[in-house]
């Protein structure tokens, strides 16, 4: 075959395994075939093939092995673990080729790993991330270059995620895209982009592909939202409200307004005093220009008089106990 086995990267491979990705197939020599299949990888293993396939490939992922590539079910002892360790932060830092494959088998791009990268020279992270994206076709791996965009090059990855676009949606996938757009183009160009990708989209999938707007936590969402909602109305939709700055004003207009807008603003007003998501709790959501707590508790007490059905009354209950969260004090 002419490769080395990605796995042990010493032996010759011999086997072209298919199984969890047909159109990027592992190659391996006959041991690591094996273990593979025992889930009993050794840590480098692991490694070495998460760094190449992304670590949600079945036989790859979290049920199997832990961040650091220790096998937590395995089918056979797993041979001289110690002797095979994966690659540490503090190994990888100061290389941006290798500081990508390390971020490429984590589950998720943790504070450390982001400081690393932003320790390194902006030309040679454009230069790793780029020839990445240009050399795989996965979809995890691109978004994993994408968000690193997003987080460290800004507009200096412009021309990067406009060629993403023209992968969309066969090899990208919207909320990277949407991530990186956000950070990385200009308002108008990358919010027009997204929206028409979502609007696009039919039923759940355009609801679930909403939130990608939540990365411009911009108003226009609120003003789309109000043209384009529809049943069935989830916390996803207040999720959405939450994060684009939305203002007591308009909280105000949508209990006037009734269902839907009325549920959403109360899903709106309870992820702000209590974010549910890791996005929402690391943007920290504010209701924009808050009420004094006697008006907040008339609009809602009020609203809570029309719309007997007991989610709504007991989610203006939970509400109405974070009262001081959006007054002007409480607000700050």
């Amino acid at each position: 075959m002419g490769h080395l086995c990605e796995a042990c990267e010493t032996a010759k491979a011999v086997t072209v395994e298919s199984c969890d990705d047909p159109s990027e197939p592992y190659h391996l020599c006959a041991e690591c075939h094996r273990r593979l299949h025992a889930r009993a990888l050794r840590p480098k293993e692991w490694y070495n093939l998460a760094k190449r396939h992304g670590w949600y490939q079945f036989l790859l992922h979290d049920d199997f092995y832990d961040e650091d590539g220790i096998a937590d079910q395995p089918e056979e002892a797993v041979e001289c673990p110690n002797d095979f360790p994966a690659p540490s932060l503090a190994d990888v830092t100061g290389n941006a080729r290798a500081l990508l494959d390390f971020s490429i088998t984590r589950w998720r791009l943790q504070e450390d790993n982001l400081a690393a990268w932003l320790t390194l020279p902006p030309d040679d992270v454009a230069v790793a991330l780029s020839e990445r994206f240009a050399t795989t076709t996965n979809v995890g791996i691109r978004a994993t270059v994408l968000e690193i965009c997003a987080l460290t090059l800004r507009e200096r990855a412009e021309e990067l995620v406009r060629y993403a676009w023209g992968e969309y949606p066969d090899k990208a996938n919207l909320a990277s895209l949407a991530q990186a757009s956000a950070a990385c183009l200009p308002f108008r160009e990358g919010f027009d982009r997204v929206l028409s990708a979502v609007c696009s989209l039919e039923g759940a999938r355009k609801r679930d592909a909403a939130f990608c707007l939540s990365y411009f936590h911009s108003t226009e969402v609120l003003d789309w939202m109000e043209q384009n909602i529809f049943e069935p109305i989830t916390e996803s939709w207040g999720y959405l409200a939450a994060a684009s700055k939305i203002d007591w004003a308009r909280i105000e207009s949508w209990f006037t307004s009734g269902r839907p807008l009325s549920l959403v603003a109360i899903d709106a007003l309870l992820a702000i005093a209590n974010p549910q998501t890791p996005f929402l709790r690391a943007y920290k959501p504010r209701l924009t220009h808050p009420p004094k707590p006697e008006q907040f508790k008339k609009v809602v007490t009020d609203y809570a008089m029309k719309d007997r059905v007991p989610r709504v009354q007991q989610r203006i209950e939970v509400l109405l106990g974070f009262t001081t969260s959006f007054t002007p004090n409480g607000n700050a």
